[in-house]
């Protein structure tokens, strides 16, 4: 697999990432993360790890008013054979978040298998 080809599509994914979350779309996350995905972090003073389903639900919850053109970076992409680790800012319900992505490449198309993020604190 060349791996500066492979940045366009693992690019592509991060942004449907991005835009589910802030859009609050469950359909958009669900085609990014596989079926057996994690999103781990300390949130509030807790320490979160929800499955892929648990995870969407409380962004769908969470968002109430859609963000039409949320603010994120990626600043690194590494590729090493099927497997991708994307580091990304974004800005999500007035917060900055830290997150690194690990993506692997399956059936096909690149996925979320792992999301482990960390807050920054308010945008304020």
């Amino acid at each position: 697999m060349r791996r500066a080809a492979e940045y366009p599509a693992i690019a592509a994914v991060v942004r449907d990432y991005v835009f589910g979350m802030c859009q609050g779309e469950a359909d958009r996350l669900r085609a990014a993360f596989h079926e057996k995905s994690c999103c781990i972090g300390h949130f509030e003073g807790g320490l979160e790890w929800d499955p892929r389903d648990a995870f969407i639900a409380g962004v769908t919850k969470a968002v109430q008013t859609p963000d039409p053109d949320p603010w994120y970076e990626i600043n690194a992409i590494s590729v090493v054979g099927d497997m991708a680790t994307v580091q990304v800012e974004n800005i999500w319900l007035g917060v900055h978040y830290d997150d690194t992505l690990v993506l692997l490449h399956h059936d096909g198309r690149w996925q979320i298998v792992s999301k482990v993020f960390s807050v920054r604190g308010p945008t304020d």
